[in-house]
């Protein structure tokens, strides 16, 4: 009885835990585009998506996120939301997280506190060169001193910064990488350099700071010194490896310490770029943080950010059509038969995210590529496709979602980690990535688009 009574008020703290308001907040900062031509960056957009899906795995809410995205991410707002947003009202034990994604750079040292001579900066949007005390520099930059500053005034005792940047060496365009599995897309360094610009090391937030035994904040950068973080068309390759390993880590219904999360996305650099482009990412700042283990939501039963983003995206069309299975119950094995009444010419997308939160493209794939359908009755497979859907692992409730375009957006070409060594993909059943929703969220006009679901359940 004791264990019983134990285990029911541990149960009971928890739900009354979770329903606990926090003022726990995170503010995401990316820059793409840049006052200064020819430094624009690709992939920003999808750094800040997964970071913000990322966060609602870590149990923030929507509401508690706030991003600045190019030319809204200037030095001023960026310091105005930390000394408001940041601040305001967060008390010691709520958690704080900053996220940065875009080009990294050096200034002078002009008031003489570091050593090498060198502040490290954030590059936002409104960056401008200039001249002062006889040096080249720049200005439109948030320096390690100031973030330093910034974070130190922040109440809480629990605050994370992610840095995906890097700050040596020279802009690097259209070099191919072509014998990983990132395929053939062209890279980008995430450094800003300029005539002048002096030599450095990654990016620190204030070393004096970093090394107080009382910080209240832990970091975890891309790159260590003189390495050039990666920047791809499909995002930065740290935050992808961060933000899968804590997708993994929820999955199994674990925890993750913020030194494990900066291994794992090591290895996803190592496993993802070319030899000469490998970085490798550095943690600073408070042991107990970085050694501590962070709270990560488990995702199980419908609870998952795929899933959230594909509802949203059908809740958003108008124009549904007809899409059904031939079972609401399956057992593991059994074949899954979809029909559906395809509404006009186009092309056809069918996901399904399993009760993990894993969206996996059903159709097209490696068997059946041409994905364009003709308007009336559809079925997925027929016998003339040379494939089956067995309903698999995990069990529980599996969402099934159906998009037809005008366009011819394609899920499967689109994926991203699901590639061999040439960049090709062969696996029977891709893994949906952000670049495919993108896709499908941009490109097509609305009137040009449909979209249905329907939600089945896998049983043993």
């Amino acid at each position: 009885m004791r264990k019983l009574t134990t285990s029911i008020t541990a149960a009971l703290f928890l739900l009354l835990a979770l329903d606990l308001p926090a003022e726990q907040r995170a503010l995401l900062v990316g820059v793409g585009k840049y006052s200064v031509p020819g430094i624009d960056l690709p992939g920003i957009d999808l750094d800040l998506e997964r970071m913000r899906e990322t966060l609602n795995i870590m149990g923030f809410e929507d509401e508690q996120i706030r991003s600045l995205m190019d030319d809204k991410a200037t030095s001023k707002n960026v310091t105005r939301e930390f000394e408001t947003w940041l601040r305001n009202g967060v008390k010691p034990d709520d958690r704080v997280v900053f996220y940065y994604s875009g080009h990294g750079s050096n200034n002078p040292d002009f008031d003489g506190d570091e050593e090498d001579g060198v502040d490290e900066v954030l590059v936002t949007h409104d960056v401008r060169r200039i001249m002062k005390d006889g040096k080249r520099a720049l200005t439109g930059v948030v320096d390690d001193d100031t973030l330093a500053r910034l974070i130190e005034a922040i109440p809480s005792k629990n605050i994370l910064i992610i840095v995906d940047a890097c700050h040596s060496g020279t802009v690097t365009r259209d070099v191919m990488m072509d014998n990983l599995s990132l395929g053939a897309n062209p890279i980008f360094t995430k450094s800003f350099a300029y005539s002048g610009m002096p030599e450095g090391q990654a990016f620190v937030i204030d070393k004096e700071f970093t090394r107080s035994v009382d910080s209240n904040f832990v970091s975890i950068s891309a790159a260590g010194d003189g390495e050039k973080a990666i920047g791809t068309t499909s995002g930065g390759v740290f935050t992808i490896g961060l933000t899968n390993a804590i997708r993994e880590a929820a999955q199994k219904g674990q925890t993750r310490t913020i030194v494990e999360l900066r291994d794992s996305a090591a290895e996803y650099i190592r496993g993802h770029v070319d030899e000469w482009a490998i970085h490798n990412p550095q943690v600073f700042g408070s042991e107990q943080l970085a050694s501590g283990a962070m709270e990560i939501l488990p995702l199980a039963d419908g609870n998952g950010p795929n899933r959230k983003k594909l509802l949203d995206m059908v809740a958003k069309q108008d124009r549904p059509f007809d899409m059904g299975a031939n079972k609401e119950i399956f057992s593991l094995g059994d074949p899954v038969e979809l029909s559906m009444t395809i509404p006009f010419d186009g092309y056809l997308n069918v996901i399904t995210v399993d009760s993990q939160d894993n969206a996996t493209v059903l159709f097209p794939n490696a068997y059946h590529a041409d994905h364009a359908v003709k308007a009336g009755e559809f079925r997925i497979p027929t016998e003339q496709m040379e494939f089956q859907l067995p309903a698999s692992e995990p069990i529980g409730s599996t969402l099934i979602v159906a998009f037809v375009t005008a366009d011819p957006v394609n899920f499967y070409t689109s994926t991203l980690d699901d590639r061999n060594t040439d960049g090709s993909i062969d696996v029977a059943l891709a893994s949906m990535s952000h670049v495919a929703t993108r896709a499908i969220q941009v490109a097509p006009r609305k009137k040009e688009m449909y979209a249905t679901r329907i939600e089945v359940d896998v049983q043993r």
